[in-house]
């Protein structure tokens, strides 16, 4: 018998716009992305989760959010690396994921692209 739980938080798409883009134009018009963070870990079977201690605190996982993406980035890989290592500070003994859209790639009949890390 197992004297622990697998646990899963998650804060899914959060909206921001930012200046991120290969190109120039790209990055001084802007455009709008999309980021989900997933953090697992695991706790005693006991835990009861009753105090913000007890767990990572979202509002922090946002505080992250918003900064790393005021930034400017030339490639949506580098931001998201970017913000998987400022997560990643949170908890460095969790598994994170993190998830990163871009919304009305600059292509035709393209809707967005998106790349994701773990670990």
């Amino acid at each position: 018998m197992s004297h622990s739980l697998e646990t899963k938080l998650s804060i899914a798409n959060v909206r921001v716009k930012a200046h991120h883009g290969w190109y120039a134009a790209e990055r001084k018009i802007g455009g709008m992305y999309t980021i989900s963070v997933s953090v697992y870990s695991c706790a005693d079977i006991a835990e009861d989760f009753s105090e913000i201690e007890d767990s990572v605190n979202y509002e922090e996982i946002y505080a992250i959010i918003k900064s790393v993406m005021s930034q400017e980035f030339k490639l949506i890989e580098h931001c998201c690396k970017t913000l998987w290592t400022g997560v990643k500070e949170l908890s460095a003994k969790d598994k994170w994921e993190v998830s990163l859209v871009k919304e009305d790639v600059p292509i035709k009949h393209v809707g967005h692209t998106s790349f994701t890390i773990s670990g």
